[in-house]
């Protein structure tokens, strides 16, 4: 097989589909700003199968230092896993405008133009064909907990997903956006999780009665990836029966 990057692979679903890939025996580049942490998911794996490069891609110049570290490995691209994101900062309904302008603008960059750049410095690397492009979303977008900025952010991801799969299907590339439901062992629910109570409602509103877990998240990528050839321009839901038909 040939080389996968991950983004937000420091972490939580990011690490999980990194690791995954590497055990599907992909090359995998891990991406985020936090060196420390993508060291962490290296340390987990075969040695020389993760490779860590810290780039904010929030940035068109890191998503560009990514590009150029792609090419210098000399090997087909074979998927892009846009897994960077997070909740960002909270609103109040008694914020400013001045306020809200800036709770949107950092759920944007912080979801949106992290995958954007991210993704379109890398297309024209990928394998044609043959090549996957995974993307992630929420189910927060269809149930949204009051941070309306994140879900916003996040139903953002599934125009861009949709454009992406009609411009690059032609090349046999396919473009899919993954949305989880709740999975605790993540950074979005904090270091300590969530308080116990709200744990129990949120495994309340699944059909199978329980949470998620990110290597369960990463074994979808790593259909995507490896087995997917006809599943394309798709949101897929991973989230134990919360959300239905969704």
């Amino acid at each position: 097989m040939g080389l996968a990057v991950v983004s937000g692979g420091g972490s939580g679903i990011g690490r999980a589909s990194a690791l995954r890939l590497a055990a599907d025996g992909h090359r995998v580049i891990v991406v985020g700003r936090r060196a420390e942490a993508l060291e962490r998911t290296c340390a987990t794996a075969p040695t020389g199968a993760v490779i860590p490069f810290a780039a904010d891609l929030s940035t068109p110049e890191g998503a560009e230092a990514v590009a150029a570290r792609v090419a210098e490995e000399g090997k087909p691209l074979d998927a892009v896993v846009a897994a960077a994101g997070g909740r960002g900062p909270y609103g109040s309904p008694d914020d400013s405008v001045t306020e809200i302008a800036r709770v949107w603008q950092a759920a944007f960059d912080l979801n949106v133009l992290t995958a954007v750049l991210f993704v379109e410095a890398l297309v024209p690397a990928l394998a044609r064909p043959g090549g996957a492009v995974v993307l992630f979303s929420s189910l927060g977008v269809w149930r949204p907990s009051g941070i309306g900025s994140y879900a916003g952010a996040k139903g953002a991801l599934h125009g861009f997903v949709a454009s992406l799969a009609k411009r690059l299907g032609p090349d046999g590339i396919t473009a899919n956006t993954i949305a989880p439901g709740y999975v605790p062992d993540t950074e979005f629910f904090g270091e300590g999780g969530v308080d116990p109570s709200f744990h129990e409602q949120l495994v309340g509103e699944t059909t199978l009665g329980r949470a998620g877990t990110s290597a369960e998240i990463a074994s979808l990528v790593s259909w995507l990836v490896n087995g997917n050839g006809f599943t394309t321009g798709q949101v897929i839901s991973a989230n134990g029966g919360a959300g239905l038909l969704r």
